[in-house]
């Protein structure tokens, strides 16, 4: 048998090399963006909603769910004092889209009490039904306020 064609082939050097490299490089991007976000929500701890606006969009803007929803959220509270809270419903919807459950919660309380957006009790009830779907069941239920 050629030793060449042998199913061990997988197992030479460079190629184990080139897996390990290119372990590192998705494992250190995934470090890399999960400290993006500990910084954002290092700078909400402090009251600094610019600095954490800064960390996020790039994540946001990347399809990061988490992201997208602190994004949304930090605009409908209007942190910044600029009014973009309907860039705010369009980073919540967003995240939703990416099965962000508290994304789908808040926009659901947020069309039944024509918050920011208008009065819609069929959209609210619809976002209510993803936010059970995509919830975590090992996370304890929000409770409403």
């Amino acid at each position: 048998m050629n030793k060449k064609n042998s199913a061990f082939k997988i197992f030479s050097p460079s190629s184990l090399i080139k897996q390990l490299l290119l372990f590192w490089v998705l494992f250190s991007a995934t470090t890399a963006l999960a400290d993006a976000l500990d910084i954002a929500l290092q700078e909400i701890d402090k009251g600094h909603y610019k600095q954490a606006i800064q960390q996020l969009e790039p994540l946001a803007s990347d399809g990061n769910a988490e992201a997208q929803y602190l994004m949304g959220h930090m605009l409908i509270d209007n942190v910044l004092g600029q009014n973009k809270q309907q860039k705010g419903v369009y980073w919540l919807e967003q995240a939703v889209i990416n099965k962000h459950a508290q994304a789908a919660q808040t926009l659901s309380k947020m069309y039944m009490s024509g918050l920011v957006v208008p009065l819609d009790m069929k959209k609210g009830t619809e976002y209510l039904q993803l936010a059970e779907k995509y919830r975590d069941p090992a996370e304890p239920e929000e409770e409403c306020d």
